[in-house]
């Protein structure tokens, strides 16, 4: 049996507020419609054909947003979620069943599923960086053989300032009690976080990016040799902002640059969680 990095310490924290959930489905679904998943990672669109042939699997699918949301704008195409929190994949079933989606949502462990089916599109996004071995998370997503790859985790220098801000913050309030203290916490996030969206929206965001009880950050640098060890190909990132990548070279060498971006960002009060993209494909064997 394959052993599992999963954190149920994390499942746990997930299980008493799912991160991006929202106070009822209708408010998830009006969210959804408004956000097509080609605008956000703009590569997708060379890479999803809407028709019944086209299988994507989502690791991690949390509420099922992205999942629901290929299923919405690309109504031919299998969208497939998998996620280790019953209460994550209740709440994507009710968006799927209002909408009358083709979405699949199945409960399990990434670390231990076992896979017949070959998929186009595997997608992991805010997901690895929570288990107790990300890098190993990296190669069971590559054994399972996709032709493309998005992956999104935090970044070790884009994500430090935001800790770090926030680890004095909860020393500042350390005289008061858990639930005065987490308050004040919420507030501070929200000087940063101003979308207009429902609190209990908000506060999904605010406790898994303030409060969570685990996660890793990581850097191009140390993942890209795992993509090409085994056959992949990174031809996109958002650390250069989804342009073309002419040497991983100087994707290297410009990571440390977001360490003094974020912490501008930061002092204009401006929210940045630190996250990066990349979305490899799979160089064809003969």
């Amino acid at each position: 049996m394959n052993k599992s990095f999963q954190n149920l310490e994390v499942l746990d924290f997930y299980k008493k507020l799912p991160f991006n959930i929202y106070d009822n489905p209708d408010s998830a679904i009006q969210s959804m419609k408004a956000q097509n998943p080609i605008k956000i990672y703009p590569p997708l669109k060379n890479i999803i054909t809407n028709q019944k042939t086209f299988n994507s699997l989502d690791i991690g699918c949390w509420m099922g947003w992205f999942v629901n949301s290929l299923s919405y704008f690309f109504n031919n195409i299998s969208a497939v979620g998998i996620d280790y929190n019953p209460v994550a994949i209740e709440f994507a079933n009710l968006v799927k069943n209002k909408l009358k989606l083709k979405s699949i949502f199945y409960e399990n462990d990434l670390f231990k599923i076992q896979l017949n089916q070959k998929f186009d599109l595997i997608t992991s996004i805010g997901v690895l960086h929570h288990t107790n071995n990300c890098l190993e998370g990296i190669k069971k997503i590559i054994h399972l053989s996709p032709k493309y790859i998005l992956l999104g985790l935090y970044h070790k220098f884009g994500r430090k300032p935001f800790l770090e801000y926030f680890e004095e913050l909860k020393i500042k309030y350390s005289n008061l009690n858990l639930e005065e203290k987490e308050e004040k916490l919420f507030s501070e996030y929200k000087q940063l976080d101003n979308r207009k969206t429902n609190e209990l929206h908000l506060k999904s965001w605010f406790q898994d990016q303030v409060l969570h009880p685990h996660e890793t950050q990581h850097t191009f640098e140390e993942i890209f040799p795992i993509f090409n060890d085994n056959n992949y190909e990174i031809f996109k990132t958002s650390l250069n902002r989804f342009e073309e990548i002419l040497n991983y070279k100087d994707i290297i060498n410009s990571e440390k640059d977001w360490f003094e971006y974020r912490l501008n960002k930061l002092k204009n009060k401006e929210y940045f969680p630190g996250f990066f993209i990349v979305i490899a494909k799979k160089i064809r064997q003969f």
